[in-house]
């Protein structure tokens, strides 16, 4: 006799439906899209998704309309999508953190896959993220240098338009089309054929150097490398669901703009998850600003703010030294290295006075810049430790010659802070 009922009964029936519910509903990957005033951009995005090599039955796409006010809502409800697709209305903006954490809410997929309102996914996007996840404690992040002009906007800032001119030239594009507000530039038909892919270009920003520097010194499994978090980009990374929720979500005290990605992967990677990277393309579309300036500032120094503590003295530093580039004189080598310096000292316990004179040390450096940028006077932290006391530890950790870097550096920061 077999467990299962037999076919016709009521029960057999029951067992029937629940099937039907369970393939209806079950998805391995859910893509979070937060969208925000980006309703021509958004459309070529889930445009990109139609024609993923994907089975369209085993992913769903959940985007959130973060308070739009242009035709978002309506485009959203008119789309032809060949997925399942889910939208969900926040009709105040409370930030990007808040959106995601919405559509994260709303998600049935076990692997949760971000990607902005403004990128364009290659074919193979949504395959390369779901496979690459063969455990519950990978994180995989994609490449994040490419870009593509698929509008011309009015209200471009002054250095977009250097960048347009080098490529305006592969388009049909008139010189009376500078007088429309937003002109498409790549039609509809090469996102749905994927030759979109060969009018994108790669981005050179001192960001991107850096991490490519990274990539090139420790390659893309990061072995070796202290600081994976700073790949974690939400318009190109994947994480099982489970994860995000035993790690908080995003962090909705982050309203400004910027952070609140490096945020959740500090904690996925503070909680043991391995970070990965893979070629996994999609395509940045250069739209205007959407953020008011000094948004971004406000977000790392909340950040700075949130893991002021000795255990987190690693984030601090590659935050400052990221956000406010040159302002340590510290290369992406050094910067791992004085990260396993300040690992080992904390594995030491003996030195936590020296740690914290450390972090005292490195938030007034950043307090000082931040002075003259904001042309304020900003409260200082208080350092506090005897010069004795420094000399003996700095003279301890010398003579076992360890943590080389770290006492470098430290030390150079005491004599620039003693100089004021």
């Amino acid at each position: 006799m077999g467990i299962l009922p037999r076919r016709g009964t009521s029960v057999a029936r029951t067992w029937l439906m629940l099937e039907l519910i369970v393939r209806c509903t079950f998805v391995k990957g859910t893509i979070i899209i937060p969208s925000y005033n980006a309703c021509e951009r958004l459309y070529y995005n889930l445009l990109s998704l139609n024609f993923q090599d994907y089975p369209h039955d085993q992913f769903e796409v959940i985007v959130i309309d973060n308070g739009s006010a242009d035709n978002t809502a309506i485009m959203l409800s008119e789309f032809p999508a060949s997925f399942r697709l889910k939208t969900v209305r926040v009709d105040e903006n409370k930030g990007i953190a808040h959106g995601r954490n919405q559509g994260i809410i709303k998600a049935s997929g076990d692997i949760l896959i971000f990607h902005d309102s403004d990128m364009i996914a290659e074919k193979s996007f949504v395959r390369k993220h779901i496979e690459a996840h063969q455990n519950d404690n990978t994180v995989i992040c994609g490449s994040i240098w490419m870009e593509i002009f698929t509008y011309y906007y009015k209200n471009f800032e002054d250095f977009r338009i250097p960048e347009f001119n080098k490529v305006k030239d592969q388009f049909d594009f008139q010189s009376e089309d500078l007088d429309l507000d937003v002109r498409p530039v790549i039609p509809r038909e090469k996102i749905i054929d994927g030759s979109f892919i060969n009018y994108s270009f790669r981005k050179d920003t001192p960001f991107i150097q850096s991490l490519e520097s990274v990539i090139q010194e420790f390659g893309l499994d990061l072995n070796g490398y202290h600081l994976p978090w700073r790949f974690f980009i939400t318009n190109n990374s994947s994480v099982p669901r489970s994860k995000v929720v035993e790690v908080g979500l995003f962090d909705e005290k982050i309203v400004n703009w910027g952070f609140e990605d490096y945020d959740l992967g500090i904690r996925l990677y503070k909680s043991g998850c391995h970070f990965k990277l893979l070629d996994i393309v999609n395509v940045h579309q250069a739209h205007p600003r959407n953020y008011a300036r000094g948004e971004a500032l406000k977000s790392f120094d909340y950040i700075c703010d949130k893991y002021n503590e000795p255990p987190h003295i690693d984030i601090v530093l590659a935050c400052i030294t990221t956000f406010l580039r040159g302002s340590l004189s510290i290369d992406e080598k050094d910067l791992n290295y004085i990260v396993e310096d300040l690992y080992t000292l904390q594995k030491m316990g003996k030195y936590n006075r020296l740690l914290s004179y450390f972090l005292a040390l490195i938030q007034i450096k950043k307090e000082s810049i931040l002075n003259k940028l904001k042309n304020q006077v900003r409260k200082m932290p208080i350092v506090s430790m005897l010069d004795s006391e420094l000399e003996l530890q700095l003279n301890e950790l010398v003579g076992i010659n360890e943590t080389v870097y770290f006492v470098h550096v430290l030390l150079d920061l005491q004599k620039e802070h003693k100089g004021t």
